[in-house]
């Protein structure tokens, strides 16, 4: 068996610093009563799964339970997988086969997918449910130091499992704790799911080493929520993406301004934060820092408060470096290297190694440059989809469209709503009448509920370049006029 330094790291701390909490709305509990918990479930996983480095899915909502399961894990020698609660069955079909994944725990003791076996769930906590996977086919290899599997789906067609060494998510967790001024005496409010990298490498793990307090949110905060849990919690800290920032604009100034300033950091990440937002938020509470991570690498730079740069994501973290190379066509493409950065792709063999240069850079999709200490992003060179801060690449949708009867050919791309809310949209070439209740119906079974196409337009011929490609800017307008101008489809 592999050394457990993560599992090793986070228990001392966490008995070091026992009085610690992690809450929700409705819960609390503190580090010693976490690690109580997580010896019981360790009990009973030892009984239930096949042997140590058993592969287990966790798809399950934050819950301060979440992280008791997350150490009963690591401490038995096993590979906590964290992924998204809503992934689809085939979604998750594809993860069993190509990880070789051994168990799923859900929120539910009842499931429908359809890799679980027949057999009755284990009850871990009152929140988590293990159900054994019917894998039988071979199994990829882990690395001998691999303590933690973590999804991205920015460059393959379904979710890719980053592997990850302890000692990568420990470096991770301890530059971001140095570069935020992170301590016992904060507080993190946080809205992002724990799979996802910002809760990850923000909140879970800093806080988890230096003995900070956590507060999660189990779903999408309001208007109303979010304000009503500053209140009550008295953060520090705020991690969150753009759009839970844009719900604060909604209140009267007067009413949440005194609230705010009582944060000392203003986090947001994953998606362009509206000038607009960020300009009201600073003049009633304090500027909004901007965070810069990847899914492979870990967290890259953080914008500073006197940042006054408008483009700026900030300058590098300490330990990182940032270099901006050209590509064969000109294209000057962002480079990264960390002591954070993922082993491999485990359901995807190769894949990872290839995006990294001969002096251990990370090729990543961003375009820009590095200028004055600071980074500055203009675009991508392969497009990946952002919705509500989770970011995919488009070909899992395109796929699960092209099994629909009738479709010939689709274009999936992200397209903004007036009221300057991201979705997917997609146009399908097709010689006959689609019906699109059951197309997203037969979506919904095969791909996450996120990525459903909310705007769809149907077409006899895709709009395409003279080199057959299609017209990505045509295919844009088409589906922004859905908005304006009456349709007979269903958008």
């Amino acid at each position: 068996m592999s050394a457990m330094i993560l599992c090793d790291a986070l228990v001392a701390s966490m008995r070091a610093n026992a009085r610690a909490t992690i809450s929700t709305p409705r819960e609390t509990r503190s580090f010693a009563e976490l690690l109580l918990a997580a010896d019981a479930t360790a009990q009973a996983l030892e009984q239930t799964l096949p042997g140590p480095r058993s592969r287990v899915l966790v798809t399950a909502p934050n819950s301060p339970e979440y992280v008791s399961l997350f150490l009963a894990l690591l401490a038995g020698g096993h590979l906590p997988v964290l992924a998204d609660p809503i992934l689809a069955r085939d979604e998750v079909d594809d993860l069993i086969r190509g990880c070789g994944i051994d168990a799923i725990v859900t929120s539910a003791p009842d499931t429908d997918l359809r890799c679980a076996v027949a057999t009755e769930a284990l009850a871990l906590d009152h929140r988590h449910w293990l159900h054994a996977a019917d894998h039988r086919g071979p199994r990829p290899t882990l690395a001998e130091d691999t303590e933690l599997g973590r999804l991205t789906s920015g460059s393959t067609r379904t979710p890719a499992c980053i592997e990850f060494s302890g000692r990568a998510v420990i470096s991770a967790a301890r530059t971001w704790a140095g570069a935020a001024g992170l301590s016992p005496s904060d507080t993190s409010l946080c809205y992002a799911g724990l799979y996802n990298g910002l809760a990850f490498n923000t909140t879970l793990i800093p806080s988890l080493l230096v003995g900070a307090n956590i507060v999660l949110s189990p779903a999408p905060p309001t208007a109303g929520s979010l304000i009503r849990h500053v209140r009550a919690f008295d953060p520090t800290v705020l991690v969150a993406f753009p759009a839970a920032y844009e719900l604060i604009t909604a209140f009267p100034s007067e009413r949440v301004g005194d609230d705010l300033r009582g944060l000392r950091l203003l986090l947001s990440s994953a998606a362009p934060l509206p000038a607009a937002t960020a300009a009201h938020i600073e003049s009633i509470a304090r500027p909004i820092c901007n965070y810069y991570g990847i899914a492979e690498v870990g967290p890259v730079t953080i914008r500073a408060e006197d940042d006054d740069e408008p483009d700026s994501l900030g300058a590098p973290l300490p330990g990182v470096a940032v270099e901006s190379r050209e590509i064969a066509d000109g294209t000057k493409v962002i480079h990264v290297r960390t002591a954070s950065m993922g082993t491999k792709y485990l359901n995807y063999p190769g894949e990872l190694e290839r995006q990294i240069t001969p002096d251990g850079y990370f090729t990543t999709s961003d375009t820009g440059e590095l200028t004055d200490g600071l980074l500055r992003l203009r675009g991508r060179t392969n497009q990946r989809l952002n919705i509500a801060g989770r970011k995919f690449g488009a070909d899992s949708i395109r796929s699960a469209v092209l099994e629909f009867p009738g479709v010939l050919d689709c274009h999936v791309t992200q397209v903004t709503t007036p009221s300057r809310r991201d979705c997917v949209g997609a146009v399908i070439e097709s010689r006959a009448a689609l019906d699109i209740t059951a197309l997203r119906e037969h979506l919904r079974g095969r791909i996450a509920e996120f990525k459903v196409p909310e705007v769809v337009l149907t077409t006899d011929c895709l709009p395409r370049s003279t080199s057959g490609k299609p017209r990505t800017a045509d295919i844009t307008a088409m589906l922004a006029e859905t908005f304006t101008a009456p349709t007979t489809e269903d958008a």
